[in-house]
């Protein structure tokens, strides 16, 4: 290890492999999964996840942005690329170049893509969005077929599929997602219609694992793609392998007396006296700040509560009696140590947040080691 490495992500790119072919598993043969790799892969690494992802059977991949797409056609991945943003229209001429498929949903984008499609002599593939409930991008369901009959008129547009995204796949009470569903399926038996072949997706992780009617032609899977079971405790996902580990290590080692306060606000004092290792990790690098005083990590193979307020650059642990601890000493902050794992789920509980947002937390500077 080096000195310099105070704190890194592992990620295991077998379990990346392996997670694909579970899913694909899952949902069975007349089906393809699309990898979810926006905002780096869920901070693991938005290349070399796309192409363990690739080994293990994916189809292809969604993405929020251009610059993503562009970094993986650079490295010589070719497989399709669902942009899952609807604009600018400026962009219209690097999707054509990039050969991206288009979420399409707004007159003007798809006026835009046909323009640069004809001058460039080409087609781009587009997959039509559909609000059915999700409030955020997508035509109204009583639109869509004017909306599809227009991209139909325009040259150098080719309507594939058509997509929509749900707002409670992850809650309890199904009642909403069944709905959403419905107005899907409404609005796809009137599509094809008239334009037969056309194919559809719906499911997200959690869709995909309760909701085996809604895995259509796709499913957009991310979180199981890293090992996260996207509901807690849920028996029926797939056995996904946790394909990412945080360590750090010891910087500070210092004893406080009982009463003493530990950071920012003074909002933990010593109940006794005590031992606190400083770790050289905050909520810069990702970890958040509202597990102060309720987070846990592994230090020797068992939980040790984090105290005080979480700062920008460091975090303090109570070890408690532990003996000779010292600077260098590892420290995991998602992963197995022992006997005793924290997973994404467990960190976003403690954290009252959603795994989502853990992952999507990891700076970019912490420094990843991949192993296969």
């Amino acid at each position: 290890m080096k000195a310099a490495k105070l704190s890194w992500l592992e990620i295991d790119l077998s379990a990346i492999r392996y997670n694909i072919s579970a899913v694909q598993e899952l949902i069975g043969d007349g089906c393809r999964v699309l990898a979810v790799i926006k905002s780096d892969a869920y901070g693991h690494g938005i290349l070399q996840i796309a192409r363990a992802a690739v080994e293990g059977g994916a189809w292809g991949f969604c993405v929020s942005n251009v610059e993503e797409a562009r970094r993986l056609r650079r490295e010589g991945i070719e497989v399709p690329i669902l942009h899952l943003n609807s604009g600018p229209t400026q962009q219209a001429g690097q999707i054509i170049r990039l050969q991206l498929i288009q979420t399409l949903c707004d007159r003007e984008m798809a006026k835009a893509l046909s323009r640069a499609a004809s001058r460039a002599g080409s087609e781009v593939e587009v997959h039509m969005k559909i609000d059915t409930g999700m409030g955020r991008l997508g035509i109204a369901p009583e639109e869509t077929e004017a909306f599809a009959a227009e991209v139909a008129a325009l040259p150098g547009l080719r309507l594939t599929a058509v997509f929509s995204h749900l707002a409670t796949a992850e809650e309890p009470d199904s009642s909403y997602a069944l709905s959403q569903l419905e107005r899907f399926q409404d609005c796809l038996h009137r599509l094809t219609s008239s334009l037969p072949g056309l194919k559809a997706h719906i499911a997200n992780s959690a869709a995909a694992v309760r909701f085996p009617q809604m895995r259509f032609d796709f499913v957009r899977v991310g979180l199981l793609v890293y090992g996260v079971p996207p509901i807690a405790e849920d028996t029926a996902s797939p056995q996904v392998q946790p394909a990412l580990t945080w360590r750090t290590q010891v910087a500070f080692v210092k004893k406080i007396a009982a009463g003493a306060s530990v950071s920012y606000g003074r909002t933990w004092r010593a109940p006794a006296s005590t031992t606190l290792a400083v770790l050289p990790v905050g909520y810069a690098d990702g970890y958040p700040r509202s597990l102060s005083n309720r987070g846990w990590v592994l230090f020797r193979g068992r939980l040790r509560p984090v105290v005080g307020t979480v700062c920008m650059n460091h975090m303090m642990i109570d070890v408690g009696n532990e003996t000779g601890v010292c600077p260098g000493e590892e420290v995991v902050l998602i992963g197995s140590q022992g006997g005793e794992q924290i997973t994404v789920n467990r960190l976003a509980q403690w954290a009252q947040t959603i795994n989502h947002e853990i992952l999507a937390r990891l700076g970019g500077h912490l420094p990843r080691t991949y192993l296969n």
